[in-house]
């Protein structure tokens, strides 16, 4: 197995052996991507990770104040803390450097620059055209991400509107947005900055809350994180649930409920730096959105106010388009369903990572765990 970063633009016809029976291709060098490429060099299995940009290419197109939510001591893929001297919450920048070292430290089998555009399973194996030519593997792992495919809602009347529409996944910093009346739909994680950033920039901001969120303090302990993280994984779920909602602060009073459903199925807002910005008067929060007017929006409940921008913070969906949909089957939210090894359950030799992560556990700090779990279940038959 080639233990050093290839050329990427050699001809990938050239790489797989003659004998592809224990060959896994990896798509995308994310922290997924990269873990399972670690741990499959470790057990001396061959692979090679493909990825259509550059390493950690993705922590670069976020905005530009975004930082980790989990501490960096928990945060480490296998084999490899994050620096000593980088924040205890690195920024996108940092976790990308932390993952080229982290590929660079570990020779990892990388070819960049090259795009998979289709697969087929057929006869036992995975054959993948990509941009650089085809090859042939007995399994296939998709670790592309969820922040590939922003999800973008048509709403009612958005062609008569005015002003501008985008997803948050354009949203780099408040400079364009100076002097403009803006809302942003969505109170996640990405939203919450997003309407934090702006506020803190002068500009006039509202965020239309549709479910309402959970809070929670930003980690102050590496242990304690470690320690909650297992415990609300191992107890029955009655009581990691009241566990859960004892945790999770609820700003019910300043418009800021808590989400319908069980407290743990929902991602959590890190940090009460947006309530705190609610009840300042920085942020004004709004109904969820019933459709565009020429000016603004109109709001559920017939309050109307007019905007400059509107922001999407909506979402993502995992990217999977150059799967057959007959090896992939998907729940009502674009999901891929898996078993415990985080195979498709149409096909035992497909492995999805990253897609899904705890609510009470961020990525960074699980995936140790998930990619021993993908590699326990790999098949080569």
């Amino acid at each position: 197995m080639a233990l050093c970063i290839p050329n990427p633009h050699t001809s990938l016809k050239a790489l797989p052996a003659t004998d592809n029976s224990a060959m896994v291709i990896v798509i995308g060098a994310g922290a997924a991507g990269l873990a399972l490429g670690h741990a499959l060099q470790q057990r001396t299995i061959d692979y090679v990770i493909l990825e259509q940009d550059k390493i950690g290419n993705v922590w670069s197109r976020h905005y530009d104040r975004l930082h980790l939510h989990t501490l960096k001591q928990v945060s480490g893929l296998p084999g490899l803390s994050i620096p000593k001297d980088y924040p205890d919450f690195p920024s996108a920048a940092q976790v990308q450097a932390y993952l080229v070292q982290y590929a660079e430290h570990f020779q990892l089998n990388i070819r960049e620059g090259v795009a998979v555009t289709a697969t087929h399973w057929h006869a036992n194996t995975w054959h993948l055209e990509t941009t650089s030519g085809e090859m042939n593997a007995s399994t296939l792992a998709v670790t592309t991400g969820i922040w590939n495919t922003p999800v973008k809602p048509s709403l009612p009347g958005e062609a008569d509107f005015h002003g501008h529409v985008m997803h948050a996944n354009g949203y780099k910093n408040a400079a364009p947005f100076a002097g403009q009346h803006v809302l942003v739909v969505g109170v996640g994680n990405s939203g919450s900055e997003i309407a934090l950033d702006l506020s803190e920039h002068g500009v006039d901001t509202c965020i239309a809350v549709r479910d309402g969120a959970y809070f929670v303090p930003r980690p102050a302990s590496a242990i304690a994180s470690k320690l909650l993280a297992y415990e609300l994984r191992t107890l029955p779920t009655p009581i990691a649930e009241a566990l859960v909602k004892r945790a999770r602060k609820d700003f019910t009073d300043i418009g800021l409920p808590p989400p319908s459903g069980p407290a743990l199925e929902a991602y959590p807002v890190v940090g009460y730096e947006l309530p705190e910005a609610v009840a300042a008067g920085r942020v004004k929060v709004v109904p969820a959105v019933e459709h565009f007017t020429r000016t603004g929006v109109q709001f559920m409940g017939g309050a109307a106010a007019d905007f400059d921008t509107v922001i999407l913070a909506t979402g993502y969906r995992p990217t999977l388009s150059f799967i057959q949909p007959d090896q992939l089957e998907l729940d009502n939210k674009d999901w891929p369903k898996l078993d415990e090894h985080w195979r498709s359950v149409r096909n035992p030799n497909l492995i999805c990572l990253g897609f899904r992560y705890p609510s009470t556990e961020g990525w960074l700090q699980s995936i140790g765990r998930f990619i021993d779990e993908a590699v326990e279940g790999l098949r080569f038959d």
